[in-house]
């Protein structure tokens, strides 16, 4: 076996994806209506939060402690997983949506920032927390632009136009992304 196929399967990333894809297409298929309405944007934001959030589960090896141990140059392979997860999703979405990929690759970008965000405070096995979070309140306040919080809340949800939005997911992509890839996930017990 090579030692990509001993990572993917170490991170249980098959089975993630198994599951991922079709949830999001699933998912932003049946949300799709006319191009750039409000419902599709949020259907959107809605699948790309799941596939994400379970995605991110591999975001770390059963036993933290032994990551930390091992001999290896992990934050390359850190942002690679990282990146790959961020394609899949955005391309998972963009080619079952009506959403303009602008707000695809935005809301990608920033929740696969919130999952590394995520993973590398409360470890892999808390890594959804973030991304779910997120796109269930995005889903569930309708996206408006005054007060500014509720705004800043609903990034997600919000036109390709916001630049609050694309400011937000870019905080949160960089933020996230960096903590991951210098720390990792964070420290649990393994089962």
């Amino acid at each position: 076996m090579t030692a990509v196929a001993l990572f993917l399967r170490s991170r249980e990333v098959p089975a993630g994806v198994l599951c991922a894809i079709p949830a999001m297409a699933a998912v932003a298929w049946f949300g799709a209506g006319p191009a750039g309405s409000p419902h599709a944007v949020t259907a959107a934001a809605l699948a790309l939060a799941l596939g994400i959030a379970v995605l991110g589960h591999g975001l770390g090896g059963p036993d933290s402690t032994l990551d930390a141990t091992a001999a290896i140059r992990w934050a390359p392979r850190r942002a690679l997983h990282l990146a790959t997860i961020f394609v899949v999703a955005a391309v998972v979405v963009t080619a079952v949506t009506t959403v303009p990929v602008a707000v695809v690759l935005r809301d990608a970008a920033g929740f696969t920032g919130l999952a590394a965000l995520a993973a590398a405070l409360f470890g892999r096995r808390l890594a959804w927390t973030l991304p779910v979070v997120t796109g269930c309140v995005s889903a569930g306040i309708p996206a408006v632009p005054e007060p500014f919080a509720l705004h800043l809340l609903t990034w997600a949800g919000q036109s390709a136009d916001s630049r609050t939005a694309l400011t937000t997911a870019a905080v949160f992509a960089v933020a996230g992304a960096a903590g991951y890839v210098t720390h990792g996930a964070g420290r649990s017990s393994p089962r």
